[in-house]
């Protein structure tokens, strides 16, 4: 067993929250770093812990920039925090600074080598996510190997490193210096050591293995993983109130009266819903989040603090933290003749692979009454959206969009019926 196997060995794991593809991450990525994105009810670093705790890593090395440290302290102290600890250190987690222009400075690559790598380590990039069925076949495999990479299959006779690796110490001593991410180092011993490397195989929709290259990749991997959430009802729930599969209701959480709920799903800690919503398959809430009169919700990840207000749909999205929908939003997630759905990131426009895909949206935006977000569309941090506007191209950082309606005013008399009277 994979469990067996790790507690033998007593290795590390290593995340490298590297800055490579964080524009193509945006808003979301602006901040923060791919490992604390939320998918299925917990940041990533979360399903990392858990995942690999239940195989036997009991310590995890973190490798990002100063301003990554810092959003890590804080997404992490709360669950993790223990008294007296180095600034370094939180609980099982362990900080190095990574130089965003020059990658692993000497003194950094001496204290991971020197202080904190086992003999044996697990190496993955900032922007993975997998499931425990992945990982324990993925450990199965490193039994009797010096290293173990994840690759894809192409067509050509190249392979396109996926951000796993498994390293032998005597591999990295040499190898840390100036890295920025997992695959400058796979590539500096591939290079020198190619033969020495077994594979597996990774396969686009049978592999429970997601990399992050785009945001909607978060939604496949929520599918997935959403399944593995344990059934609870730690919150109210009023009467009239129907839930079918399974659901996970954390404390301080209310379900209102005539709320339907479909799961698999996740409703955080102190959120609110309804009255008469409709939460279906692959909802995902954060803390804090309200759910307003009649609103329908369909595999959409929503993060903490949001107020999505009444009469609203919201499908195959995913919304940022401290959002707020007028009433009658809506987010349109198919296309008229159902053909897989563009998004544009940056200056272009690529395929998502999706049929169905509505809007991903950053923090603090805000939405009026009636407005309309057509399918694939990017809406950045901290703006605004008017009245009726049917949105259909990316809305940037900062901005606010307005129909600006022509009016006419008119005089106007109010006609009064006179009452028929029985004779």
């Amino acid at each position: 067993m994979a469990e067996e196997i790790l507690d033998e060995k007593k290795i590390k794991l290593v995340i490298f929250v590297s800055q490579n593809n964080r524009e193509q991450l945006l808003p979301l990525s602006e901040n923060n770093p791919p490992t604390l994105f939320l998918v299925a009810g917990k940041k990533i670093i979360d399903w990392i812990y858990k995942i690999t705790k239940k195989s036997g890593i009991e310590e995890i090395g973190i490798i990002a920039t100063k301003d990554d440290i810092s959003r890590f302290r804080d997404a992490l102290s709360n669950d993790h925090m223990l008294p007296s600890e180095p600034p370094n250190k939180i609980g099982p987690f362990h900080f190095f600074e990574l130089n965003s222009k020059n990658g692993l400075t000497r003194e950094i690559s001496t204290n991971l080598i020197e202080g904190f790598l086992s003999k044996e380590s697990l190496w993955i990039e900032g922007n993975i996510i997998f499931s425990k069925k992945f990982f324990e076949d993925f450990i199965q495999k490193t039994q009797g190997t010096d290293k173990l990479a994840l690759v894809k299959e192409e067509e050509s006779e190249d392979k396109d490193f996926m951000g796993i690796a498994y390293f032998d110490k005597k591999y990295l001593e040499s190898n840390l210096l100036g890295a920025s991410c997992v695959a400058d180092i796979y590539q500096r011993i591939s290079t020198k050591t190619a033969s020495s490397f077994n594979t597996m195989q990774y396969e686009s929709g049978k592999t429970e293995f997601w990399k992050i290259n785009y945001l909607w990749n978060l939604l496949d991997a929520n599918q997935v993983l959403i399944t593995d959430i344990k059934e609870r009802n730690h919150g109210t729930i009023e009467d009239r109130v129907t839930i079918i599969g399974k659901v996970a209701i954390e404390k301080g959480a209310r379900i209102r009266s005539g709320s339907y709920l479909e799961g698999p799903l996740t409703i955080g800690e102190d959120c609110d819903i309804g009255p008469n919503c409709y939460l279906r398959q692959g909802v995902s809430l954060a803390n804090n989040v309200r759910i307003g009169n009649a609103c329908e919700l369909k595999n959409t990840i929503v993060y903490g603090g949001t107020h999505i207000g009444h009469l609203s749909y919201v499908g195959d999205s995913i919304i940022g933290s401290n959002c707020n929908f007028g009433a009658g939003t809506i987010t349109g997630n198919l296309r008229l003749d159902k053909d897989t759905i563009k998004a544009k990131v940056g200056k272009d426009v690529i395929s998502t692979g999706r049929r169905k895909m509505g809007v991903i949206m950053g923090d603090n935006v805000k939405t009026a009454i009636s407005t309309y977000f057509m399918p694939g569309v990017f809406v950045g941090n901290n703006s605004a959206i008017g009245t009726g506007v049917i949105l259909g191209r990316n809305l940037e950082s900062d901005k606010f969009v307005y129909v600006d309606q022509p009016t006419t005013t008119i005089d106007w008399k109010l006609k009064v019926k006179e009452k028929k009277t029985d004779k």
